[in-house]
């Protein structure tokens, strides 16, 4: 059974339609990075498959049951969403913070175990008892990441998680990722960075003007010709250490 469906989906916000007739469906185990021009509709579908905004066409299911008949608790332990542009307001220990993942659960000693290991994947066990709100904005996003991945949801939505960090932890929090999608979760990642996604995405989902441009491999996804028509630039495409890279070097008229 897949794990996230989506059937001639679409999403209006007011009297603009942002979303039309996607039909997706997704896997146990993908890591699926979605890609697009800014304002295709990325954010959009994260929230709306979230159930943070209602669809007005089509249908979402997830594990085989629609999303409307998901008991919020329930589905709050199914699915993790990180937003884009999380924001922390109140000094809670960074521990307080990751341990908010478990508020779908019963709170109980066993819950330890899970925002341990959160805190340990996103390198911010050194934080622990520091307030959340003393860190880097980059320290913050490992943060949330941290939240996201303490629920131990088998369906992660993260969109633009790595908009804050530097290179090195870019890399570490993709990693992570992968690492959750080899052990069974459904990793959807919204990225803009196109040489992480060819490299660490098992699968690409170009969106434009809210319909899919490409779905597939990388390879066959981040072409030459899909990325004029998508993005309308030229890209320099070659491999380093048996590993693609994906640079963009001309804007086209």
């Amino acid at each position: 059974m897949s794990a996230l469906t989506l059937t001639k989906f679409g999403v209006s916000l007011g009297a603009r339609k942002v979303l039309s007739e996607l039909n997706l469906n997704f896997n146990a185990g993908e890591c699926v990075g979605v890609l697009g021009p800014n304002g295709s509709g990325k954010s959009t579908l994260m929230r709306a498959i979230a159930g943070l905004i209602p669809h007005d066409s089509g249908a979402i299911h997830i594990h085989g049951k629609a999303l409307a008949a998901w008991p919020r608790t329930d589905l709050s332990r199914a699915l993790s969403y990180l937003p884009q542009g999380g924001q922390i307001h109140w000094p809670l220990s960074v521990r307080n913070v990751v341990a908010l993942g478990r508020l779908p659960h019963a709170r109980t000693v066993a819950d330890c175990p899970a925002i341990v290991r959160a805190m340990d994947a996103c390198d911010v066990s050194q934080f622990a008892e520091r307030p959340v709100t003393s860190l880097s904005g980059g320290e913050r996003a490992r943060v949330l990441l941290a939240r996201a991945l303490a629920s131990e949801a088998n369906i992660l939505l993260a969109d633009e998680p790595f908009a804050q960090l530097d290179p090195n932890h870019q890399l570490h929090a993709m990693e992570v990722l992968q690492t959750q999608a080899a052990s069974g979760a459904l990793i959807i990642v919204v990225l803009h960075d196109l040489s992480i996604a060819a490299r660490h995405c098992s699968r690409v989902v170009l969106l434009a003007n809210g319909a899919v441009a490409a779905d597939g491999p990388p390879a066959d996804t981040l072409t030459s010709e899909n990325l004029r028509k998508t993005f309308g630039i030229d890209a320099f495409i070659s491999e380093h250490a048996g590993a693609p890279v994906i640079l963009p070097v001309k804007r086209r008229a």
